[in-house]
């Protein structure tokens, strides 16, 4: 392998494409300092990798890019090609690069906005590709390959441990230590990996011990829920059915007062018309008496402004008298004054005639000597512009000519050079436009693939954040589900609360004698009468606890026997004194037990209406009806005292009447009433206490429902947040997912686009230097036929210049003296202008002054003239108006009088009709207020309406939201429920056969406790994920798949623990090996260079061979041994050269590159530097950048370069052939001065024939 062509595209000062060719052998570059030689090494190290840009001289690697001169515009990229001949393939292939040719060009690119692209072959590549061609070769950027004069000093003194570099290159192991350093990169993931797993497997197991009691949970409340459901849709049912049939009771009964509200609304609009008309014709009686008082105080009023008014007239009528006498007086002192200044005028008039006659004729006589001495002083200016261009003109001739005959020589040469260039630009297009329509394709394929995945992560982005929103909107529900429950929780402690001491009265026998207390204890006692009857309509509360009195406190018992035991042991231990009753003998009233009306005749016959017997208002057991038939069975519920007093003179003789009030006419004749306490009810009502426990119960049981189902809500929330969060963490993962992808397929978008550019930017380039070629070639075909007419015509106007000059010179002399002498007439006449113009201005500052007095004094009499005319007018005019008012004041008198007359007449109408008015209003008060009964009493059943279709309407609603199952199509069942020793009630549905054959009905209050019970069995097991039982399943599978993960990843950490102990196996014996040879070498090569002394290498650290560092000692002859940092410099390179050449002895490089390495040599080091160098020539080539002649010497071709454009480097070659006669040293080289040389595209190509052959003696 040897390096065959570099090429160098914009890099540093190569600022246009420039090729060299090298062959076997040696290979010098001589040029001045600063041209550019260096920047070859530096563009061969960039292209074999190297990243620093601080060791290719610069501060960022755009800094390599070439950056304009004063002629050159800077360009956008950098560009650098090696082309590397004889490749062995089977070693190229077994470092892992796939190459079938004997023949790799690499290329890298780097452009302005930091993109860089390297290429083998032309094929797109990876750095990473690149370092592998080269491992263990000695090429690259950190090897012994390339070593430059500053590169000495860093080999000899860098640490120990960097040195070694130099020597894992030599034993090929680089490569083994990049597998390493991937071995144990992949080591290190794939530990990191098994802690991921394992944590993830933990976490698992974990889950899965939650989910499978989550999901035991979840079985059992789905099979609790469907039979909750099943009992309380009929529930509810059976509830919506009486619901219905109370709606039918009330809208019947609604119907009728609507009818009655239809007549009431008719009377009150006819009376509200009648009471409108008479209220209208009033209004207009009003409105008529306020018109004729308003139009007399108008009147009135009138008749006073009319007085003011002559009263005015009167007052100015002598004001004017005044003003007239004194504008008299003024008209004749003006015309006097105006008349004295108007003789002084004319006197001033005069003599600015005369000044002006003079002045003008100076004004002319000025003019003309101005315009003379501008006249001569212009063809003066002109005939010195006309002298300055002359000379211009001769001198720019002779600096044209000049100019042309180097242009001329220029343009030829740069012709030639254009024609070449134009070729290998126009190939060069046609590729690069291939390859960019090939990559376009690629590019839109992609750009489609790329959009399609955009959309689907911004369609998953949208299922999350709808996720979030719901999840969103079901945390604020739960928050309010549980204020709900608070309050309800509040709500039913109070009420049970107050049921607890309501109970405990009752059950203590509040308000009970203390002989009925004692009596309720005895034994045989079956209780009080009040704890036997209930009254369900709270109204009558009063009217039965009236009507029983004493009664309520009645103790019952079965036998007489007892009731006298009892009342025996009250008299005995004085316990007080008790009614009792024996259920035996019941009771029985003093007319019969059937008497009034209904006597031997049905319930309620012959009752008249708003009668009714006031045992119908009780219910009671029927074991103790008799004892109530006995009390009550004459006792009758009348409306209303009246009525009762009504009743007992007709129907009702020997009847008890009692009111809802609590007033009582006995069958003796008896009133009893009085005030209540404010809510008609006792203070200590029994009965209504009995109300009030069976109403709280039924509002703790409503209270018990509604925390059911506000809890039944609440976990139907947190079951379908626990969903939405699993499927939101999904969505989530889904997302991340494929916006990974899309990051991915955009990163390669972007690459994609980036080639583009670069293409683009490249044909740019190409396009860009043909045109500017095509524009140079054409420019220098014009520039050179101007040019030659140029030449002539300049010679001649040289000639004709120097003529006019001599003759413009005298007439510009002449032209001199006219101006003098006109200038001096000018200031003369200038003089004797400005004396009159000063007069002038004296006489007319007279005049103005006089003139405004004349005017002023004339409009003055003409203003007063006018002010008179004025007076003598306006006096006429007020006359008149004093006559026109007192005329005025007698019509308004008379006007004035007939309007009281009216106003006294229609008072007395108004009164008659208010008295009508109140009459009516009267009238329509008494019905608006039987309007307003019937209203309320209707709104009273539209509210009764509302309330039960608001109860309908909840139910459905409750059963749809609760089970999305409509009420209105539930079929109602017969259920029964059967109550076990053990576990809770069984429910049952049977037909309606056998409901009837069991002589039995559906209980829907156990029904309604059964679903309370489940209900609370619900609301005890919390929170229920249902999608537990998926979940369980999902994470069992997880399970098994990560045990799988954790166990591939565990054998292949066993794998890799094999590959990096057979690596560092392998490498340490490479290592080894190698470090012996260059040992060796290193030691003789020492002796050899300096003529005796001694070298030695040896590891730091012997027992660490892998990685020790390598300590480098060398005592020159004649001296002690001693750091090599302190040797000088030329011995530091012929020590830094012994262990090059070392280590080429036992791997040599293909090729390498010494960079001015022999600067610091004097002459006989220089001497053995080349003899060293000449046994090396068959194993590797060599590129030299010297200044050394007898360096040179050795070339086989020698690059020159060059800076002709200051900043742009160019390149000649030139081949030698050495002669078998030599002498000591050769001469100096000297490049004809015509003829090719230069191999750059900007320069004339080089034929076979024109390469200069030199021959060199020895």
């Amino acid at each position: 392998m040897y390096l065959k062509n570099l090429t160098v595209l914009g890099f540093k000062s190569f600022a246009v494409r420039t090729s060299l060719n090298f062959q076997r052998g040696i290979t010098a570059i001589v040029g001045p300092n600063g041209c550019g030689k260096s920047n070859v090494a530096d563009a061969i190290r960039w292209v074999l990798g190297e990243q620093s840009a601080k060791a290719l001289r610069g501060g960022e690697m755009a800094d390599v890019i070439f950056n304009g001169t004063d002629s050159r515009k800077q360009l956008g990229l950098a560009e650098v090609s090696l082309t590397l001949g004889d490749v062995d393939t089977e070693q190229v292939r077994a470092a892992g690069v796939p190459i079938d040719y004997g023949e790799v060009t690499l290329t890298r690119r780097v452009f302005r906005d930091g993109g860089s692209e390297y290429f083998l072959n032309k094929t797109a590549c990876r750095l990473k590709d690149i370092q592998q061609l080269f491992a263990g070769t000695g090429m690259g950027k950190t090897s012994y390959s390339i070593m430059a004069q500053g590169n000495i000093t860093q080999l000899l003194s860098s640490r120990p441990e960097d040195r070694r570099l130099v020597f894992e290159e030599a034993a090929g192991i680089t490569r083994f230590k990049s597998q390493k350093r991937e071995a144990l990169r992949k080591l290190e993931q794939t530990e990191q990996n098994l802690l991921r797993v394992a944590d993830l497997i933990r976490e698992v197991k974990r889950q899965i011990g939650s989910l499978q009691r989550q999901a035991g949970k979840a079985r059992r409340y789905k099979q609790l829920m469907t039979d909750l459901q099943h009992l309380e849709t009929q529930l509810a049912r059976h509830q919506y059915d009486v619901a219905a049939h109370e709606i039918r009771e009330r809208e019947a009964a609604s119907e009728a007062a609507r009818a009655g509200l239809e007549e009431a609304s008719a009377e009150v609009l006819r009376v509200e018309d009648e009471l409108l008309q008479l209220r209208e014709r009033l209004g207009e009686l009003d409105r008529e008496i306020a018109a004729n008082q308003q139009r007399a105080t108008e009147l009135a009023g009138q008749a006073d402004r009319e007085e003011s008014r002559i009263q005015f007239h009167e007052e100015r009528l002598r004001e004017w008298d005044r003003q007239n006498a004194q504008a008299a007086a003024d008209i004749a002192q003006a015309e006097e004054r105006k008349r004295a200044a108007e003789d002084e005028m004319a006197a001033v008039t005069e003599r600015v005639a005369d000044t002006e006659a003079r002045l003008a004729g100076l004004r002319s006589e000025l003019e003309t000597r101005r315009a003379a001495l501008a006249e001569v002083e212009r063809d003066l200016v002109a005939k010195q512009l006309a002298v300055r261009q002359a000379q211009g003109e001769a001198f720019g001739m002779a600096q044209e000519l000049s100019r042309v005959r180097n242009e001329l020589t220029a343009l030829d040469l740069r012709k030639q050079a254009h024609t070449v260039r134009l070729e290998k630009l126009s190939a060069e297009k046609v590729q690069v436009e291939e390859e960019r329509v090939r990559l376009e394709q690629r590019l839109e394929e992609f750009a489609a693939s790329v959009e399609a995945e955009k959309a689907g992560v911004l369609a998953q982005r949208g299922t999350v954040e709808e996720r979030q929103a719901r999840l969103r909107e079901l945390q604020q529900a739960l928050q309010q589900a549980g204020q709900t429950l608070d309050g309800l929780t509040r709500r039913q402690a109070e009420s049970r609360s107050r049921l607890q001491v309501l109970e405990q009265l009752e059950t203590s026998h509040e308000g009970f004698g203390s002989g009925a207390l004692a009596a309720l204890q005895a034994t045989g006692v079956l209780g009080s009468l009040a704890d036997h009857i209930r009254v369900p309509d709270g109204r009558h509360i009063m009217a039965v606890e009236t009507a029983l009195g004493h009664h309520l406190q009645l103790v019952l018992t079965e036998r007489p026997e007892a009731a006298q035991g009892i009342l025996s042991d009250l008299a005995a231990g004085r316990k007080g004194r008790a009614s009792l009753a024996a259920l035996d003998w019941g009771l029985g009233t003093e007319d019969g037990p059937a008497a009034g009306p209904s006597a031997g005749a049905g319930e309620g016959a012959g009752i008249p209406e708003g009668f009714r017997r006031l045992l119908e208002v009780i219910e009671s057991d029927a074991a103790i009806r008799p004892v109530l038939d006995g009390l009550l069975g004459a006792t009758f519920l009348a409306p209303d005292l009246g009525a009762a007093v009504a009743a007992r003179r007709g129907w009702g003789a020997g009847c008890d009447f009692v009111t809802g009030t609590g007033e009582v006419l006995s069958r003796q004749g008896v009133f009893t009433g009085g005030a209540g306490n404010g809510n008609g009810k006792p203070a200590s009502s029994i009965l209504a206490r009995k109300n009030q426990i069976a109403e709280l119960r039924g509002v703790v049981a409503e209270l018990q429902e509604a925390l059911n189902e506000a809890g039944r809500q609440r976990g139907a929330l947190q079951a379908e947040q626990t969903e939405l969060q699993a499927g939101l963490q999904q969505a989530q993962t889904e997302l991340r997912a494929q916006e990974v992808a899309v990051a991915t397929h955009e990163g390669e978008f972007k690459a994609l686009e980036q080639s583009r550019r670069v293409l683009h930017q490249r044909i740019d380039t190409v396009v860009y230097e043909i045109e500017s070629l095509a524009e140079q070639d054409r420019e220098g075909r014009e520039q050179r036929e101007a040019l030659a007419r140029r030449l002539a015509e300049t010679e001649e106007a040289e000639r004709g210049a120097q003529e006019r000059l001599t003759v413009l010179n005298g007439e510009v002399e002449a032209l001199r003296l006219r101006r003098d002498e006109a200038t001096a007439a000018l200031t003369e006449t200038k003089v004797a202008c400005a004396g009159e113009e000063q007069a002038l201005a004296g006489l007319t500052r007279q005049k103005g002054p006089l003139s405004q007095r004349i005017e002023e004094l004339g409009a003055l009499v003409e203003q007063r003239r006018g002010e008179c005319a004025g007076y003598l007018e306006r006096k006429a005019k007020s006359e008149g108006e004093i006559v026109e008012a007192r005329a005025v004041i007698e019509r308004l008198r008379h006007e004035r009088g007939l309007a009281n007359e009216r106003i006294a007449e229609l008072n007395g109408q108004r009164g008659e009709m208010d008295g009508e008015v109140r009459e009516r209003e009267g009238v329509l008060r008494d019905q608006r207020a039987r309007h307003a009964d019937l209203q309320a009493r209707r709104g009273q059943l539209e509210i009764e309406l509302a309330q039960r279709r608001m109860a309908m309407e909840n139910l459905v609603s409750r059963i749809w939201e609760k089970y999305q199952v409509r009420l209105e199509e539930v079929r109602s069942e017969c259920i029964t429920i059967t109550v076990a020793d053990e576990g809770p009630p069984r429910v049952h549905v049977v037909t309606p056969e056998e409901m009837a054959a069991s002589g039995a009905a559906t209980d829907w209050e156990a029904v309604a406790g059964q679903v309370g019970a489940m209900q609370r069995r619900v609301d005890e097991m919390g929170p229920v994920n249902l999608v537990a039982i998926e979940e369980y399943e999902e994470a069992e599978q997880r399970h098994t798949f990560l045990s799988g993960q954790h166990d591939d990843l565990a054998r292949a950490k066993e794998q890799l623990l094999e590959v990096i102990q057979r690596i560092n196996t392998e490498t340490r014996a490479m290592f080894a090996e190698t470090f012996e040879k260059i040992r060796e070498n290193f030691r003789t090569l020492f002796v050899e260079i300096f003529g005796g002394g001694h070298a030695d290498l040896q590891l730091a650290d012997a027992e660490d061979v892998l990685e020790s560092g390598i300590e480098i000692m060398a005592r020159p002859p004649g001296k002690q041994l001693r750091g090599i940092s302190l040797l000088s410099g030329g011995e530091q390179t012929m020590t830094a050269v012994a262990l090059l050449f070392a280590i080429y002895q036992v791997k040599p490089s293909p090729f390498a590159v010494l960079d001015e390495l022999d600067a610091p040599l004097d002459e006989s080091n220089i001497n053995r530097f080349v003899r060293i160098l000449q046994r090396f020539l068959e194993r590797s080539q060599f590129i030299i950048i010297t200044h050394n002649k007898r360096t040179i010497g050795m070339a086989d071709v020698l690059y020159g370069v060059t800076m002709q454009e200051q900043g742009v480097s160019r390149i000649v070659s030139v081949k030698f052939h050495k002669a078998e006669d030599a002498v000591e040293h050769a001469a100096p080289l000297v490049p004809p001065a015509e003829g090719p040389q230069v191999e750059t595209e900007e320069d004339a190509p080089r034929a076979k024939e024109d390469t200069l052959e030199v021959v060199m003696a020895k």
